[in-house]
């Protein structure tokens, strides 16, 4: 009883806060489930009425919205299967092995995520010209890859240097070699700092718009963030603030969900790096 009270202050403040930053997106699907005519009406009305998918339909059909939704798809999860197999190889290195310059390339590595992104986007688009890479969904793969690996392999590493390491070397003495022990052992045993690095990998490429705005001229390469965007200057979507807002909700389904089913793993995983044995 005597917590009570401390209880019910810390459980309404949490709903407050809850409630501030779910309003908007409930909004959002409140407002694209209505008739454009009654959006604009003097008394908010929490319900829609009369209900209509006629804009998640236009979405749906609209082509400057469905190619870069399906690009987005494509380049965030290559850039988080190829970020977090590359980062786990590399942490496993950095966690596990000696040998000189260790602590130089941790370092190196720490001082990349201090850069902003403006200032390594346009080196990349000038090699990209030159190479051949600008305006291709590889080029978009490639840059988001370079520039969360570093993040993946530094937080691995504190994935990898929580284990056990009398289990790694038990493998070794069973027959395993360095690689089988890491597949066998090391591996299983963090998975849930692996799904917590994959599903922030994926969330932060989904909803990144610079790259794509700088690499992806046409709309056959650029992913759905930036195509809401150009839908939002564009006079056939400007007007349809109704359908807008549909794609708007479509666009953020898919990391909401990812979210959602993994959060007891992205829990686990963002604890498990600061346990040491």
């Amino acid at each position: 009883m005597r917590r009570l009270p401390g209880q019910v202050v810390r459980l309404a403040s949490l709903s407050v806060l809850l409630l501030w930053v779910v309003f908007p997106f409930l909004w959002a699907i409140t407002c694209s489930l209505r008739p454009i005519d009654k959006l604009f009406t003097l008394t908010p009305e929490w319900l829609p009425s009369p209900l209509t998918f006629d804009n998640y339909l236009w979405a749906i059909h609209e082509p400057n919205f469905v190619i870069p939704l399906r690009n987005s798809f494509l380049v965030s999860g290559l850039t988080a299967v190829i970020s977090v197999t590359l980062g786990a190889l590399a942490a496993y290195g950095l966690a596990r092995l000696r040998y000189p310059g260790k602590k130089t390339i941790i370092t190196i590595m720490l001082s990349t995520q201090m850069l902003p992104t403006m200032l390594v986007i346009i080196p990349i688009f000038l090699i990209y010209a030159r190479v051949g890479l600008f305006n291709t969904l590889s080029g978009l793969i490639l840059a988001s890859t370079a520039w969360t690996l570093p993040y993946a392999v530094l937080l691995l590493r504190s994935f990898f240097s929580g284990l056990s390491v009398s289990l790694e070397e038990q493998a070794m003495v069973d027959g395993c070699g360095r690689l089988g022990a890491f597949m066998r052992i090391t591996l299983p045993l963090s998975i849930a700092g692996i799904i917590a690095v994959t599903v922030y990998v994926f969330i932060w490429t989904w909803g990144d718009m610079l790259f794509p705005f700088i690499l992806a001229k046409n709309i056959d390469n650029q992913t759905a963030a930036l195509s809401l965007f150009n839908m939002m200057q564009s006079t056939r979507g400007a007007t349809n603030y109704a359908g807008l807002l549909a794609a708007g909700v479509l666009f953020t389904l898919p990391a909401m969900i990812l979210f959602v089913a993994l959060q007891r793993q992205l829990l686990e995983g963002l604890t498990a790096g600061s346990l040491k044995e």
